[in-house]
């Protein structure tokens, strides 16, 4: 008896209910502000939410949508827009960096990093092949796993020469490992609170770091027209000196260190001339 009045009120309710879902007008769907006239209804709830398939809007959002079912790939592109394009790699870290060119920048950069993608829409660099983005991976904070360490060339030119350093770090998480980027004390900030320089003639500046003084043959050498940071011995560093024309005659050389969560200056050091640093290409 149970099961028949169970029976009859299922047949009671799919009677009433499925005229009022027949009868419901579809969804009206406005892209731009333009309705699109599609099927009756290219509108489909899933989990609650509406999805609308993207074929369906692409011309309207000037997507270019190429679906390949053998290798399982769906490519989107905005049609004039420029693409994106892969600027740097590096094998033994599995990391492929991506950016799209634009008025003179690499901008909109992405990470592929351990089948995993990573934006970082601030970073820019300079789109002159001689500055590409340059990855390193070394163990700088000797916790037994390396770091990827990304340089962006931010400015160049006649006696400029300005990097910036990103470290990424692999973090536990509740959602598992990924890589987190950690902060790098400001270089300037450094020299400026470290670092004193006098101007002692027309063309020298007496430079003293702690106790120790050194002179230099161009007085204004702390105008940080140079920035260049690299990775050296499994330490991150950077190269800081006047300017490159004309050039002064050394530079300040910080070694930074992990400690307190962030990467902070270990040594500071005055060098008779630049340091070579072993440049790690960027496709490897």
């Amino acid at each position: 008896m149970k099961i028949r009045w169970t029976l009859t009120i299922f047949i009671v309710l799919l009677i009433t209910i499925v005229p009022f879902a027949s009868a419901a007008a579809p969804f009206k769907v406005f892209v731009n502000g333009q309705p699109i006239f599609g099927p009756t209804s290219i509108v489909q709830f899933i989990g609650g939410s509406p999805y609308v398939a993207i074929d369906e809007i692409s011309s309207e959002l000037k997507l270019n949508v190429e679906y390949d079912g053998k290798k399982k790939t769906l490519h989107i592109s905005n049609i004039g827009e420029p693409q994106s394009e892969v600027v740097a790699t590096l094998k033994k870290a599995k990391a492929t960096l991506y950016a799209t060119k634009r008025e003179g920048n690499l901008e909109k950069l992405r990470l592929e990093i351990d089948g995993k993608i990573r934006w970082f829409p601030d970073w820019k660099n300079s789109d002159f092949p001689s500055f590409g983005p340059r990855l390193f991976f070394d163990d700088l904070n000797q916790d037994g796993k390396e770091e990827l360490v990304i340089l962006l060339t931010t400015g160049h030119g006649t006696g400029i020469m300005i990097t910036e350093a990103h470290v990424l770090q692999k973090t536990k998480t509740n959602i598992g490992e990924i890589y987190e980027e950690k902060l790098i004390d400001n270089p300037v900030a450094i020299i400026n609170k470290n670092v004193k320089t006098k101007k002692i003639s027309n063309d020298q500046v007496e430079i003293t770091i702690g106790k120790k003084k050194i002179n230099d043959t161009f007085y204004e050498y702390l105008k940080h027209e140079t920035i260049d940071f690299s990775v050296y011995k499994n330490e991150l560093v950077v190269y800081m000196s006047g300017q490159l024309s004309p050039s002064t005659e050394g530079g300040i050389l910080i070694t930074y260190q992990f400690k307190d969560n962030m990467y902070q200056s270990k040594k500071i050091e005055y060098l008779k001339k630049r340091p070579d640093f072993i440049m790690e290409s960027s496709f490897q």
